[in-house]
């Protein structure tokens, strides 16, 4: 079983941490107003609901990142994909129906960090299989090719 590279999460959850930054940086100019006494209780309220937000977000980047997998045994390719909350699609391919598996790196990162993508050619009605962001997909290529030789 693999899942996404850690580095996909990375920029979604620095975000986060600057954007959970804001209403402090907001609170330290609006402080030195008359009226933020009066208007504080307000001000935390708004910024309590921005920080539930902010926690939704975070929760739905880490599910993504966690249920989008693909499984390997050694009869078939499974491909598990959620893309919402209550929207996922699973697909099966079978070992012996594979023609070709090819992996593509793009970018320095992607070589430095040992990430890029899995493509999957088969014989039978669904044509390609595409994995994006895999860690390490040449051993997981050669996973798959050592099973089809089996």
């Amino acid at each position: 079983m693999a899942r996404r590279h850690w580095i996909v999460l990375f920029g979604p959850v620095l975000l986060l941490v600057i954007a959970a930054l804001i209403p402090f940086v907001i609170e330290h100019y609006i402080s030195q107003t008359n009226w933020y006494s009066q208007w504080s209780d307000l001000f935390w309220f708004l910024t309590t609901v921005y920080y539930f937000f902010l926690w939704d977000v975070l929760f739905y980047n880490l599910m993504i990142y966690a249920l989008n997998t693909i499984v390997i045994t050694n009869k078939r390719v499974i491909k598990n994909e959620q893309n919402g909350f209550f929207k996922y699609s699973s697909a099966e391919l079978e070992i012996a129906k594979i023609q070709d598996v090819s992996v593509k790196v793009h970018g320095v990162l992607a070589a430095i960090f040992h990430f890029g993508d899995l493509e999957i050619q088969s014989a039978g009605t669904q044509n390609k299989f595409l994995f994006d962001h895999l860690p390490n997909p040449e051993k997981i290529k050669a996973v798959i090719m050592g099973l089809q030789n089996v």
